[in-house]
């Protein structure tokens, strides 16, 4: 045995059992082994591996570089939009649409590798879901399959990616081929468990049942067994995707494309900004992604505790079920219950007064939209002067609310807040409660605010220094005539609108709600004395005495060679300093930018006094409180909208060297917070309920009395 295993002259004797260099004297040449049978592979069984690499290959070129990366940028957009809608709710489906027009907000770079990711996600869940699921119903159906498959599952999970990327990279080099298998492999054994566990959890008489009124072994699976295991078919199919898209940065590593290259490459270069950008564009794949592939009992959650959740339990994915059942029955347990006597049950009608309230805010809707295709800017670009120069001087030129150097992006918003505020009006109109549970008072409430605030960004705005002429057009005074109309109709509409929580609230003084109300207020304060725009288009302009330096030194170079290489370092210097001190940065207050810090400082403190009455401080009424919140979304809406309309607009026209700063991501999350605290209690009310048995005169007079 020492002849075969000894890998060194000395004998095994020479040196004591208990001494540690014995080990290299009878080691086993395991990595030999392994490398032998790597090679043997590689040299005789090519054709298999071509095999191998074929699928992936095939459908990363066709599916991804030739159809996804093709297809305009908008259209994908839309296509998620219906996507969602379908597959979930139109909730969704817009939430997930404007996710992806967000990762293309960031540039044409992001929006590209954004499609790559997808493709790359999509093209390992598909090859997944063909080997996984008929894999996991022969494992639920067959326990000798299941056997021989676990201890394979095991070792899956357990082996570190990188363990296993390495002879993939020697077979198929490095690539997003290879990426994508090494993905694969990492996220298959929860689906295949999944199913398993699926086919398995079938209550076995009603199997026995279909099997005695003569169904085929075929049918008991595809009408009966299939059909019962589709939740956990669907969880598997989730946490597939999940754990694929947690191996993205991986995938990278070895040579993959998508949002994973930015980052790494961020990473590399030590780019804060590229690392941030890519870090939200695949944060915003990764949201979409999974809400879309959730199951239907599974909406709750954020995406990080999804994430986690998927990873804690990779060796045992059987456990998210039983979770997923705990909180179905934790939800009906809270949810009411219909009443037990008699008829039907019905959301409450709505009183005049509230149907007049959201008649006004759909009017007021109607009033900003026709506004849009009215003049807004005359003789100069309201806001694009900021960004462009020539839009200081268009005398004589009008442009409306959708164009560049008109309302721009603020016309577009207004657009979207407008027409879900008409949807609204109509669908209350046509029968309280109908539609989404949105188009009510409330959701009125909050986006006739976030409106106003929208179109008086446009008005409150400064005009660019340097701007030759400059006036208001109409639209702009019809679309702030709209969106008041709106705010007084969507108020009107929730002052006595018949709205009740679903479980008591806290008779307590919500000091949490306050306390993120304070901290909305100090990070919009920050934000507002933060730079709002960073301009070094004027960058690398020497001043008259650093020009006769420069000068200088260029001929002192010439003069003497020697002094050539200390010199040349000396002019890079200056036009450094020239650089950073010609940079021009503008924060939200100053009178040189358009002035909007201060919009949003006196929104948040508006914001923070109002989240006094709506966390109880003034009586714990739970309409009170329901209403005061409402009001306090709005405005934490409105804040969050004047920080993106700026930032959208000023990138709408800018050029490379011009970008809005960090001052507009601090007043956005300072309006978040508001928004936030307030959302999570307005989620709790629903509609009052009336039954058509209810002994009372009239439901109407009952709800008009309270």
């Amino acid at each position: 045995m020492s002849g075969v295993l000894a890998q060194s002259g000395v004998q095994a004797d020479d040196v004591g059992i208990f001494d540690a260099t014995i080990l290299d004297q009878w080691e086993i040449p395991f990595g030999a082994w392994v490398d032998q049978m790597v090679d043997w592979i590689d040299a005789n069984l090519g054709w298999l591996l071509d095999a191998i690499r074929w699928p992936f290959a095939f459908l990363l070129e066709n599916f991804v570089d030739k159809f996804l990366a093709e297809i305009p940028w908008v259209w994908v957009v839309l296509a998620t939009v219906v996507l969602g809608a379908l597959v979930r709710t139109p909730k969704v489906g817009v939430a997930a649409g404007l996710g992806m027009f967000l990762c293309g907000l960031l540039g044409t770079e992001y929006w590209i590798e954004t499609i790559r990711t997808v493709g790359m996600v999509l093209v390992a869940v598909v090859l997944c879901a063909i080997v996984g699921v008929p894999l996991g119903i022969l494992c639920g159906r067959l326990d000798s399959v299941w056997n021989v498959v676990r201890p394979i599952l095991d070792a899956m999970q357990v082996v570190h990616a990188f363990v296993y990327m390495l002879p993939v990279i020697f077979f198929w080099s490095i690539g997003v081929v290879p990426g994508t298998m090494v993905t694969m492999v990492f996220a298959l054994p929860p689906l295949i468990r999944l199913t398993n566990l699926g086919i398995r959890q079938v209550p076995e008489d009603v199997v026995e049942a279909s099997r005695a009124y003569g169904a085929t072994e075929l049918r008991v699976l595809t009408d009966v067994q299939l059909p019962l295991a589709r939740p956990a078919l669907m969880t598997g199919l989730n946490q597939t995707l999940l754990m694929s898209i947690a191996m993205i940065g991986i995938a990278a590593i070895m040579g993959a494309g998508g949002l994973g290259r930015l980052v790494y490459k961020a990473v590399q270069n030590l780019d804060i900004a590229a690392a941030a950008s890519s870090g939200l564009a695949l944060f915003l794949v990764a949201v979409v992604m999974d809400r879309l592939s959730q199951p239907e009992s599974s909406d709750g959650g954020n995406l990080f505790g999804r994430i986690h959740q998927a990873w804690v339990h990779r060796k045992d994915p059987e456990a998210l079920l039983a979770d997923a059942d705990a909180d179905a029955d934790a939800d009906a347990e809270q949810s009411p219950a219909p009443k037990a006597v008699g008829g039907g049950e019905r959301d409450a009608p709505s009183t005049g007064r509230e149907r007049t309230g959201m008649f006004l805010a759909g009017g007021g809707a109607v009033l900003v939209i026709i506004s849009l295709f009215l003049t807004w800017t005359q003789d100069a670009g309201h806001l694009s002067g900021h960004a462009r120069f020539a839009d200081n001087d268009l005398v004589g030129q009008t442009f409306n609310g959708f164009a560049a150097s008109g309302g721009s992006w603020i016309g577009w918003f207004s657009l979207g807040l407008g027409l879900f505020l008409l949807m609204g009006a109509v669908a209350f109109l046509r029968r309280a409660g109908s539609g989404s549970r949105w188009f009510a008072p409330d959701g009125a409430t909050m986006a006739s605010i976030a409106l106003l605030f929208t179109v008086l960004t446009h008005i409150t705005a400064r005009s660019a220094p340097g701007t030759v002429s400059y006036s208001h057009g109409i639209g702009v005074y019809l679309a702030t005539v709209g969106a008041v109309v709106a705010v007084v109709g969507a108020l009107m509409a929730l002052s006595v609108a018949p709205y009740a929580p679903r479980r008591p609230l806290s008779r307590r003084i919500g000091w949490t709600r306050v306390l993120s109300a304070t901290v909305a207020v100090i990070t919009i304060g920050v934000g507002s004395i933060s730079g709002w725009t960073f301009d070094e288009r004027l960058s690398g302009q020497l001043s008259p005495a650093q020009q006769a330096e420069v000068g200088r030194l260029q001929q002192e170079a010439k003069d003497d060679p020697s002094k050539a290489p200390l010199n040349t370092l000396e002019v890079g210097r200056i036009y450094n300093q020239a650089r950073l001190s010609s940079k021009i940065i503008l924060d939200g207050v100053t009178e040189d930018g358009a002035g909007l810090g201060r919009l949003g400082l006196v929104g948040g403190l508006i914001g923070a006094a109002l989240m006094l009455p709506s966390a109880g401080a003034f009586g714990h009424g739970d309409q009170r409180k329901w209403r005061w919140s409402a009001v306090t979304a709005g405005v934490g809406l409105g804040i969050v909208m004047v920080g993106l309309t700026w930032a959208v607009c000023v990138m709408r026209v800018s050029p490379p060297l011009l970008v809005s700063g960090a001052g507009v991501l601090l007043t956005m999350l300072g309006g978040y917070f508001l928004f936030g605290a307030s959302r999570s209690l307005l989620a709790e009310f629903h509609r009052k309920k009336v039954y058509d048995d209810d002994p009372s005169p009239t439901a109407e007079a009952v709800l008009a009395a309270e």
